[in-house]
């Protein structure tokens, strides 16, 4: 599947080991909540960008496409601040029932 063939909306992009937690767990959560107080997400043009930049060494590369509704309430777009492009962000942990697909990637 191509970047242009990707569904519109909102992916993680997630190392097998760290999508394997997320499913003994029951949710999606980062370091980064805790951190930063979001999980970093990317659009679907963004995400073969932020693959690039932050998966490119990883043998395994799993991206979860996000159920944007059921999320409504956690999900804020914020400007980068060197390029100003708006990255969605996710302010709580992610439940599994919010993800609507899981695709290998880059397919």
């Amino acid at each position: 599947m191509t970047p242009q063939a990707l569904p519109f909306g909102v992916y993680i992009l997630a190392r097998a080991a760290d999508w394997d937690n997320a499913q003994q767990l029951g949710y999606w959560h980062t370091a980064s909540l805790e951190s930063e107080g979001f999980i970093h997400a990317a659009s679907h043009e963004q995400v073969p960008g932020v693959f690039a930049r932050r998966f490119g060494d990883a043998a395994q590369v799993f991206l979860l496409k996000l159920d944007e509704a059921a999320l409504v309430d956690y999900l804020q777009w914020d400007a980068h601040p060197v390029t100003d492009e708006l990255y969605p962000h996710i302010t709580a942990p992610i439940p599994l029932e919010c993800i609507e697909r899981v695709l290998h990637w880059p397919v």
